[in-house]
């Protein structure tokens, strides 16, 4: 098997001694070696990725950014100010955090805050809203149906069950909704065909690898150097990324990554491809 030879992605991050990388398998091995990729260690364990590609990601202008956390790293998902919008940024240097993306979905007017499930240090900040955009009759649309959970400062994804207030049983400490799930123990999760789903926008997701390595993705789009993804083609993305389990993040013009206090990424809600675009947000994931 040659994997190594036709991934230029893990063969640069090997030689950066990144030694939790998982081998592509044989199959998705092409899906993201044909991109131009830069390549910083971060610290220890930790190491970003970003990739360029020129209408061949899925037949499209594409720009990727991959952040790499090994087993070992410090997770939590911070809050912004009560009755308030925060950037990514913003959240990240409160944090003291050394990188954070985007987190789940929100209010983009008053009243300000998380329209998903949300507990920050063991207390519950926001309910499960339902969802007019999908179903107003349902409790929880699949923007709901998964979550990102911190124990002991580990990252967790896991997938709602049958029980109705299933997100409030979780044991941890910090607790975010959203969805939908992408891949379960490293099968790939049913996606509604809507709108959402299946047009191409600005995205971001987090998976995990079997090994307990985190991968934090987060890919540009609206503008013609990104045409964003679609729901599954972020999925296909995550399984060539070696993750078992793996969540949609809120997306579109909240779509943003911030290493060491700079967005890396481009924010579309500016319309210009740089990033100077970043939307104020409820919530984010952060790394310590």
């Amino acid at each position: 098997m040659n994997w190594l030879k036709n991934n230029a992605l893990l063969r640069f991050a090997l030689f950066l001694w990144v030694s939790t990388i998982v081998p592509l398998h044989a199959q998705d091995s092409e899906l993201l070696c044909c991109g131009t990729w830069s390549h910083e260690v971060v610290t220890d364990g930790i190491v970003l990725h970003q990739g360029s590609f020129e209408s061949n990601l899925f037949g499209a202008n594409q720009y990727l950014c991959v952040l790499e956390i090994a087993p070992g790293a410090r997770f939590d998902i911070v809050p912004a100010e009560d009755g308030t919008l925060e950037t990514t940024t913003a959240l990240a240097a409160k944090a003291g955090a050394i990188a954070a993306v985007n987190g789940s979905f929100f209010n983009m007017r008053a009243p300000y805050g998380s329209v998903n499930y949300l507990r920050v240090d063991g207390a519950t900040v926001s309910p499960n809203v339902p969802d007019s955009y999908e179903n107003p009759h349902r409790r929880r649309s699949t923007r709901q149906t998964g979550a990102v959970a911190t124990f002991h400062g580990g990252l967790y994804v896991l997938k709602s069950d049958a029980i109705a207030r299933w997100e409030q049983d979780i044991e941890a400490e910090d607790v975010v909704t959203s969805g939908p799930m992408l891949l379960v123990a490293g099968k790939a999760e049913p996606v509604v065909k809507d709108r959402f789903n299946t047009n191409r926008h600005p995205r971001t997701a987090v998976g995990r690898r079997p090994d307990g390595t985190v991968v934090l993705v987060v890919a540009d789009g609206r503008n013609k150097q990104a045409a964003g993804l679609s729901m599954e083609e972020l999925r296909q993305v995550m399984t060539a990324l070696g993750c078992a389990d793996a969540i949609n993040l809120d997306g579109g013009g909240s779509t943003t990554m911030v290493v060491r206090g700079a967005v890396v990424n481009h924010p579309s809600d500016n319309k210009q491809f740089d990033a100077a675009g970043e939307r104020p947000v409820a919530n984010a994931i952060v790394v310590r």
